[in-house]
Parts: C-alpha cells; sequence; structure tokens
C-alpha cells in the first residue's frame, strides 16, 4: 500500500512539473489542489497502519456544507499548506475547528464533552463524533447527523455502548419510549424535545454541575422552554414560590414526570396516571422528616385512600377525584389562597366538577380526616354502629346456618 502510495505521488510530481513554466521551479508546492490529494485519498483501501480509514467520498465532501462553500482540504488540514513532498508524514495536526467556530468551540470548552476521563467513560467527544467529517451538512440539512429526526441516534451512538454511566445504557434507551419520541419519530415533529433541547448543545454539563440546563436549578427553564403555560402555572403556586427561594425539597418536572421515560398521564405505565397519582404526592407529603422541616401535615395517602375516593381509585376506577382533581395540577395553591381550587369558596366549583350542583353543605366536610372519633364524632359514632349491626346480623345469619347444618346430619343419622 505505501509503495501504490509513493508511486502516486510520484507520478503526479512528474506530471506537474512537465507543466510549471521554468521560472516558477523554485517556488514551493504551496497551493495543493483538492485533486492533489484524492489521487491517494479516493482509495478506498488506503489505511493508516492500525487500520483507520483514510478514505474520503469527494462527491459527499463535494455537497457537504464546506464542500459547497469552497473550502479545499487545506483549509481545514492547515499543516498541509507547507509540505513540499508527498506524500505528506502520516501524523497530521488536528483540525481546528475553532478557526472558524470560535463561539461554538468555546462553549465545547465548557462541556462535560471535553472533559471526559478516557479511563472511566472511554473517550473525550471531539467536533467530528457528532457532526461527522468530510460530510458535515447544515444543521438544518434533514441528512445532518444532528438533524432533530437524527440526533437522538447520534447521541446514542455512544450513550448506549461506548461511555460507561451509573446507570447504564438502558437509562438512555428509555427516551425511546417517551411522548417526546414518539413525537418526534412517529409524527415527525421536529420541535419536540431531543437530547440538545434538554441538554444543549455545544456546551453540555454533568446533572450534577449546577449550570447544566438539567440541574434541578435549571429544569424549570429549561422544560419551560416548550412548556410556557405549564411553567407559568407551577412558578405562581405553592411550589414554584418556594423553587424561586432556592429550597432544594420542593419537586421539580422530573420529580413526578420522571426524566427520559417521560410519558403521557392517559398512558397506564406513567407515574402520574389517574390511580397513581396519590404515590407520587406521598412520597413527600408523607414524609415526617419534610413535614416537621416545613409545617405541613402527614398521613395524606392514609387518609385519602380510606375515603370513597380511594377505595375506588384503588379498583382502578380513573374517572374518581385524586390530589390533582382537588388540588390542582401545576398551580397547587395553599387553601388560604384565594385562588386555590380548595379554598372554601372555591370548594363547591371544585366538587361540582364530578358533583354538578354541589353547594355549600356539600363542600363543608371534612376530606383528610386522620381519626374520625376526634374530628367528626357522630360519623365515627354512625359508622361504629353499623359496623357493629353488620357483624351482629352475620354472626345470627352463621349460627343459625350451624344449627340447621347439626339439625340436618343428626336426622340423616337418626334414619340410617
Amino acid at each position: 500500500m505505501k509503495k501504490t502510495i509513493v508511486f502516486r505521488a510520484a507520478a503526479l510530481l512528474a506530471a506537474s512539473l512537465m507543466f510549471i513554466p521554468l521560472f516558477s521551479l523554485s517556488s514551493p508546492f504551496l497551493n495543493q489542489s483538492d485533486e492533489d490529494c484524492m489521487v491517494c485519498h479516493e482509495d478506498q483501501e488506503l489505511k493508516t497502519d492500525d487500520g483507520k480509514s483514510l478514505y474520503v467520498d469527494n462527491e459527499k465532501f463535494a455537497t457537504s456544507i464546506h464542500g459547497a462553500a469552497g473550502f479545499s482540504c487545506v483549509d481545514c488540514h492547515s499543516d498541509l499548506r507547507e509540505v513540499e513532498e508527498f506524500p505528506h508524514p502520516t501524523k497530521l495536526k488536528a483540525v481546528s475547528c475553532g478557526e472558524c467556530h470560535d463561539d461554538a468551540v468555546k462553549e465545547y470548552q465548557t462541556s462535560i464533552h471535553i472533559q471526559a476521563n478516557p479511563e472511566e467513560d472511554c473517550c473525550a467527544v471531539t467536533c467530528a463524533d457528532c457532526h461527522g467529517k468530510h460530510d458535515i451538512n447544515s444543521t438544518t440539512d434533514i441528512s445532518s447527523r444532528v438533524y432533530p429526526l437524527n440526533l437522538p441516534q447520534t447521541c446514542e451512538s455512544c450513550h448506549l455502548e461506548r461511555v460507561k454511566t451509573k446507570r447504564g445504557g438502558e437509562f438512555i434507551k428509555q427516551y425511546e419510549i417517551s411522548v417526546h419520541f414518539k413525537a418526534l419519530e412517529k409524527a415527525g415533529l421536529t420541535v419536540s424535545a431531543n437530547c440538545s433541547h434538554c441538554h444543549g448543545a455545544h456546551d453540555i454539563k454533568s446533572v450534577n454541575d449546577a449550570s447544566s440546563r438539567v440541574s434541578k436549578k435549571n429544569i424549570i427553564r429549561t422544560c419551560g422552554q416548550c412548556h410556557v403555560g405549564i411553567e407559568r402555572d407551577y412558578l405562581e403556586g405553592v411550589h414554584g414560590k418556594d423553587y424561586v427561594k432556592g429550597i432544594k425539597d420542593i419537586p421539580v418536572c422530573t420529580d413526578c414526570h420522571r426524566e427520559h421515560d417521560i410519558i403521557s398521564p392517559q398512558d397506564l405505565s406513567s407515574p402520574v396516571y389517574a390511580t397513581k397519582v396519590g404515590d407520587v404526592c406521598s412520597r413527600c407529603h408523607d414524609d415526617e422528616t419534610l413535614a416537621r422541616q416545613y409545617g405541613f401535615l402527614t398521613e395524606r395517602l392514609k387518609t385519602y385512600s380510606g375515603s370513597f375516593h380511594g377505595t375506588a381509585s384503588k379498583f382502578g376506577e380513573t374517572r374518581v377525584a385524586n390530589c390533582a382533581s382537588c388540588h390542582g395540577i401545576h398551580d397547587i395553591r395553599p387553601s388560604v389562597d384565594p385562588k386555590s381550587s380548595i379554598n372554601p369558596k372555591n370548594l363547591p366549583q371544585t366538587c361540582g366538577k364530578c358533583h354538578p350542583g354541589a353547594g355549600e353543605n356539600f363542600a363543608r366536610g371534612k376530606i383528610h380526616v386522620v381519626s374520625e372519633k376526634t374530628s367528626n364524632k357522630w360519623a365515627y359514632f354512625v359508622k361504629m354502629f353499623y359496623i357493629i349491626m353488620i357483624a351482629a346480623i352475620i354472626t345470627v345469619f352463621l349460627v343459625f346456618i350451624a344449627a340447621d347444618l347439626f339439625h340436618r346430619l343428626r336426622h340423616n343419622r337418626a334414619k340410617s
């Protein structure tokens, strides 16, 4: 292979010298053309000693964003400008994209990709890993590796196999079952959230970095890029106001909806499916430590589960009221807030969504009753009366049935 390269380079040099005016023979080979490079690099079998291909598809380069703009090989491989003898040295300097794309490179310098530890994370990511090399296309070109429809596959090419993370490739793969991916892949909606919408493009940071788009500090703003109305409602609610204050225990989007595998609330496997909402809310609202720190009541799930609504929900009834039905979804407010759906003045309207005609008296009953004996004595006595009466009636029936069976057995023995 090396002999072939030398032969081609020598032939090119001889042919060139035949047509160069004598006065220029002393000039160095400063302006190499792409055709000169392709004498060797059009060979699909051309490889380095370690087996890395050196083949360049000239047709793809010509239609790339750089080729179409008139860039030549030496514009990027700048160290070839001074080369006088070919074949050139095997080892060339890495192409410096920053000569043109300085802003992108500055952002990249702060990213987790350039900081990757080769021993732990496999390898640092370069421009070519995402954009390609000689076939780079515009981000608005559907054939580009970083076009919205193609970006998930580009990121997965590393994150499913090459990159080692604590949560593994399966965590990355979960994106493919999300409502975002379905909108992107099946409906072709390029505005649907992909990797770069959430993590950024050149300045991707670790989730543990406070400046990361997906850190707890910034996740509301990140999701709010698309979900503008939801961001507004959340920030006006009790959770959002504490979130703005910097309270770290406040739930954010990913606490309720998860991360890569965000699915529709109508999907049975969604954590915010109608019959599962109580479990999500109780993770915080049944936490004794949080309750003592922030002064709210616990046993919310227990008291809900003991109600008619909770019992029906356990049996899979999706139309029955859950936490969100009464308290709201993203704009949850305390009961003292006049805009709160559980403010005493608004309760008839809130209950009326399921119970048309519900008035003030209908909404006066206590909802989360921890102890009926202390909170509502009359209801407790009525409940106990019915329990005793039902138990007594069942006992009488059982005694009657046992006596009848005993009588029949005795009668049959007497006959025999």
